[in-house]
């Protein structure tokens, strides 16, 4: 029979939320962890960096770490959280429980400039993190779409990984000092918008600028804005 009430609701059935979910069944406490089943890092193809399981699927991973959660007891249950009042949990696809803490664990959403195509190609040629991607595009033409204040200090950071890197100025052109740290590591600067990508058989292969150029890439690397996932709470 499905329980209506519990010591803890983990909203989000992500690595966090079932990192919380494994200690809270082993302390013996009651515990539903409610995952809508959209976790951020679906469209990559394997983790890496992370020890003992570098290379794996996200996927594979989250199937091994719901079977170690629910050893101890864990619920968990697919559905989207609605709203949090007071100790009620509203579920869309389930009578509504009740809980002594609520565990907010929803990871954030990413949020990409507004360029044709770049969401499809998010996770496997358009990347962000050169320490979660950069080995695998290692030596080859990068690019980094600048969007914000920090994209001159992301391509300092994607320069450990290819001398062949470019910083597309596109929203973000760099001050004068910044143009000199670019200069100094070999990074050229694009200063013409980008209006779309380039894709040849399911591959990247470039970048197509407001001038009609179209630079040809392996990967482009851009800074996507967070926000949380979270469920309506009463303020």
């Amino acid at each position: 029979m499905t329980r209506q009430q519990y010591n803890v609701v983990v909203v989000g059935g992500g690595a966090a939320g079932l990192s919380a979910a494994l200690m809270l069944g082993r302390a013996r406490r009651s515990v539903l962890v409610v995952d809508a089943g959209e976790p951020r890092n679906a469209p990559a193809a394997h983790m890496q960096g992370v020890l003992s399981r570098d290379g794996t699927p996200p996927g594979e991973f989250l199937r091994i770490a719901r079977e170690e959660v629910e050893r101890y007891g864990v619920e968990i249950h697919r559905g989207t959280v609605l709203s949090i009042d007071d100790a009620v949990v509203e579920i869309d696809n389930r009578p509504p429980v009740r809980a002594r803490r609520v565990l907010l664990a929803g990871g954030l959403r990413d949020e990409l400039p507004d360029v044709p195509g770049l969401r499809q190609r998010w996770g496997r040629d358009v990347l962000h993190c050169p320490y979660c991607h950069g080995w695998e595009v290692r030596d080859r033409e990068i690019a980094v779409l600048a969007t914000g204040p920090l994209s001159v200090h992301q391509a300092l950071l994607w320069r450990q990984w290819t001398p062949h890197l470019t910083y597309l100025a596109h929203s973000q052109r760099p001050t004068a000092e910044q143009a000199e740290q670019l200069a100094a590591r070999g990074i050229s600067v694009v200063t013409a918008r980008v209006t779309g990508l380039a894709v040849d058989d399911d591959r990247l292969t470039g970048v197509h600028l407001h001038n009609g150029v179209t630079l040809p890439l392996d990967a482009l690397a851009v800074g996507a804005r967070f926000s949380p996932r979270v469920p309506a709470v009463p303020g």
